[in-house]
């Protein structure tokens, strides 16, 4: 499943992604099937649903480069990437939502499992790249995303919002 359906429900003051976020770094996609983004920031705060921290992420911080994940868009104020690694991503989506919509015009990089047609910034995951540096097995969208950061070269890498049990 490619988003909690849990958080259906988003808050009346909560508006979703602002393209036009005056910390939002302009990353953009490379070579979308060999999996490269141009990064152009030192740290990446990787953002999921817990909403014990999520809210804490520093969205107004420009040294921060800000990934979510799935259907969170939602509910952040910025993203410069984003992740649906799921190879099922467009099912059980949350009702009333356009993912796809929201994919193929969000102009942000969108990392996948493989490059989709009509998503114009989707980039392959470089899965092979990332089990060499030191292993393959992925139990989350979350250790795909660190295995992601440690490949771009990010010096320092946040977590909020993730409360794995």
């Amino acid at each position: 499943m490619s988003s909690n359906l849990d958080f259906a429900t988003v808050p009346n003051e909560v508006t979703g992604v602002d393209p036009n976020h005056p910390c939002r770094s302009g990353a953009r996609v490379l070579d979308g099937e060999a999996g490269l983004v141009e990064r152009r920031r030192e740290k990446l705060a990787i953002v999921g649903y817990a909403t014990s921290t999520r809210d804490l992420a520093p969205f107004n911080d420009d040294s921060y480069e800000i990934v979510g994940l799935n259907q969170i868009y939602r509910f952040l104020p910025r993203e410069d990437f984003h992740c649906d690694i799921h190879e099922n991503w467009n099912e059980e989506n949350v009702e009333g939502t356009d993912h796809e919509g929201w994919l193929r015009d969000c102009g942000i990089p969108v990392l996948m499992n493989e490059t989709r047609p009509g998503l114009p910034t989707s980039v392959r995951f470089p899965i092979e790249r990332a089990i060499e540096i030191g292993s393959d097995y992925f139990t989350s969208t979350i250790s795909y995303l660190i295995a992601w950061s440690i490949l771009q070269g990010y010096q320092e890498v946040a977590l909020y919002g993730i409360d794995l049990i």
